[in-house]
């Protein structure tokens, strides 16, 4: 007990700031394997270290940064029978070393493509280069499709659970696992949630209505994907909720909207694990397709105002606050008891 109480007050007075981005296929639909300008074939002449080159300074400034892992690190080739089978063999995940990128979210629609087989294998090569990973399917059915993540950084523990259609994205049982976080002595808690409507800019009902569910339940943070495109950010009971973090580095999709970015939260540590949240901001970025991959900051004034803006929500859903017009000229909101400060 007096070890954990030093531990605590040890990081009294410090922040912890976490970084989200949003969908990252480090790969390519298996149809494309071995075309000139497909992701691997980039990384092939390039190195692990291109795709994420002209933002690596940003996100290894910050204590952690968490991404969407939507893509298959396997072996295998037999795969379901869908349009965009999305994978890369297991030594391409080597690129997340060199990415700033420190924990992902594997519950998404893509992660069954190759089958059990092939997800199971996905983790296995995660687990072998060292990179912490989560993400829940078929609850209770075996431990690798139950995946919780926790870590304890300046004192405080931070615990994560994502979920994705078609699988489990169902209130209660988001809410159990939120509760087993908690049980587990999380400060805070992070909920992935893979859903919404492909390039769609307006959030669903059932986004909504998730997001409101799962910080009634204890979650301090929704991080949403899966439109590829961005969506509106808002905050319940002074929480937010990134619906929609669009994509970052993509091996497939080239036409949706190339506008994402790196949504940054910063904490501010008081004594015994208490956590209070000090700003949300946004470092505008810009993704870019076949035969680059490489997401880039944004640094034309109108540009990054016109990014910013898309995340400024026009429709007030009861319980929810909308960032101030002011967030499309500064890219941040600071925080006063839970409020955005004026």
């Amino acid at each position: 007990m007096l070890a954990l109480l030093l531990l605590r007050t040890a990081a009294f007075g410090e922040t912890l700031t976490l970084s989200f981005i949003g969908d990252c296929s480090i790969g390519e639909a298996i149809q494309y394997r071995g075309y000139e300008t497909s992701y691997t074939a980039v990384l092939d002449e390039q190195g692990y270290a291109w795709p994420f080159s002209l933002v690596y300074p940003i996100l290894s400034q910050d204590d952690l940064t968490f991404a969407n892992l939507e893509v298959v690190f396997t072996t295998r080739t037999r795969h379901q029978d869908k349009r965009y089978p999305l994978a890369a063999l297991p030594e391409y995940a080597q690129t997340l070393l060199h990415s700033g990128i420190d924990v992902v979210n594997t519950a998404n629609n893509h992660a069954y493509d190759f089958l059990v087989p092939g997800y199971e294998e996905s983790l296995r090569t995660l687990d072998e280069l060292g990179m912490p990973h989560f993400g829940s399917f078929n609850l209770g059915t075996s431990e690798a499709q139950d995946l919780l993540w926790t870590q304890t950084i300046r004192g405080i523990k931070i615990g994560a659970a994502g979920f994705s259609y078609p699988q489990e994205t169902d209130a209660d049982k988001i809410a159990n696992r939120i509760q087993t976080l908690r049980e587990q002595g999380c400060d805070l808690v992070i909920v992935s949630l893979h859903k919404g409507r492909e390039e769609s800019t307006v959030p669903e009902t059932c986004q909504i209505y998730l997001a409101k569910e799962a910080i009634k339940a204890g979650a301090d943070i929704v991080w949403g994907h899966h439109p590829h495109v961005l969506q509106p950010v808002q905050f319940y009971d002074g929480k937010p909720v990134f619906y929609s973090t669009g994509n970052f580095t993509f091996g497939t999709m080239s036409a949706v909207d190339p506008d994402t970015g790196i949504f940054q939260l910063e904490y501010d540590i008081g004594g015994e694990g208490e956590i209070t949240l000090k700003s949300f901001s946004v470092v505008p970025c810009r993704t870019q397709g076949a035969g680059d991959y490489r997401p880039y900051e944004l640094t034309d004034p109108l540009e990054r105002s016109a990014m910013l803006r898309k995340l400024i929500s026009k429709k007030a859903n009861t319980g929810f606050a909308n960032l101030p017009e002011s967030f499309a000229e500064t890219g941040r909101v600071d925080f006063t008891d839970g409020v955005i400060a004026d």
